[in-house]
């Protein structure tokens, strides 16, 4: 083995050792005791009844709303149609269901904040990752162990070819606006609600943001009814935005290494090398330390491992408030 690669392997290993206790809570998705503000998404005495949402001839039943196997698609004429591996999901016999993709990613790949935005990433990208869950190199980050688990094995039962057709259709859509970021100093109180994993607002006085990133939605029944016109506002520190452009586009003098250098100068992706601008922070935190830690390897990981070496949580925080502040869409 060349020195230098064993001299990168060994950084890489030391620094997963080092890091691999210091993981960023806040940015991942435990379910909590507190009960957030749901309340639409509770059927009421009329199971029956036809839902809306403004700008949209669809309407959907409570128990439609929140069938598994079949979210709505409520802009059917904003999207091309469909693969079944988007729209619609299987039963599973008796293993656990094989989820439809636009469940969590909405049919127009902005996803939620437990989740990925896809729209636009590169396909190529979209099966790799596939191939590492298969392979065990990456797991979801999501919080608690049993919902790693169970997200982490599902990501292994689709075939190839719900893959390829995914990929293929997340991957010819352009990402839209989807993250609102303000800094502030405040938030309001928030919980993960255990059933849908979404991180909604609980009612009473805002508390202390500290350091931390806090995604809510703009509109919490529209996040509920899973309406893909409505986006997240992501709370971040203040000053955050300013600390994570130094770290994007310098590098800090060696603290990473400049995100445009592999992602493109205005961070939309080159090739097969995905987009960051625009995306989820925290989100992009939980992959940051996944690199770091370990959990998250395989036949790409390497550089962003090397990316993550030296950060601390504050620095990644910094890092993806910046990059979400970005505008997406694809390069040219």
């Amino acid at each position: 083995m060349p020195r230098w690669i064993a001299v990168t392997t060994l950084m890489t290993a030391y620094a997963a050792a080092a890091f691999a206790a210091q993981r960023p809570e806040w940015a991942f998705f435990v379910p909590s005791t507190e009960e957030p503000q749901k309340a639409d998404s509770r059927p009421d005495n009329d199971p029956g009844k036809r839902r809306t949402t403004p700008g949209s001839r669809r309407s959907y039943s409570t128990a439609e709303l929140h069938d598994p196997l079949y979210p709505p698609d409520w802009y059917p004429d904003e999207h091309p149609t469909l693969p079944d591996s988007v729209a619609r999901g299987t039963s599973g016999g008796n293993g656990p269901p094989v989820l439809p993709c636009a469940l969590c990613h909405l049919p127009n790949g902005a996803g939620h904040v437990e989740s990925a935005s896809l729209a636009g990433l590169p396909a190529e990208y979209i099966v790799q990752q596939f191939a590492d869950w298969h392979s065990g190199a990456r797991r979801i980050a999501v919080g608690d162990t049993n919902t790693t688990g169970f997200l982490s094995g599902l990501k292994q039962r689709y075939s190839q070819q719900q893959i390829a057709a995914a990929a293929r259709y997340y991957s010819g859509l352009q990402p839209r606006p989807w993250i609102r970021v303000v800094e502030s100093a405040t938030v309001r109180r928030s919980a993960v609600d255990s059933e849908t994993l979404m991180r909604l607002p609980i009612p009473g006085p805002k508390e202390p943001l500290g350091n931390r990133i806090v995604e809510l939605p703009e509109d919490v029944s529209a996040l509920l009814r899973r309406d893909s016109h409505s986006g997240f506002v992501a709370y971040v520190p203040v000053g955050s935005i300013a600390a994570g452009r130094v770290l994007v586009t310098t590098g800090a003098g060696g603290r990473t290494i400049p995100c445009a250098d592999c992602h493109g100068v205005d961070l939309n992706g080159v090739a097969d090398v995905p987009p960051l601008a625009g995306r989820p922070p925290t989100y992009m935190v939980r992959q940051l330390w996944a690199y770091q830690s370990g959990e998250r390897r395989g036949a790409a990981a390497a550089p962003m491992q090397l990316v993550a070496a030296k950060l601390t949580p504050n620095e990644m925080l910094a890092i993806a408030a910046y990059l979400a502040s970005r505008p997406p869409g694809r390069q040219q």
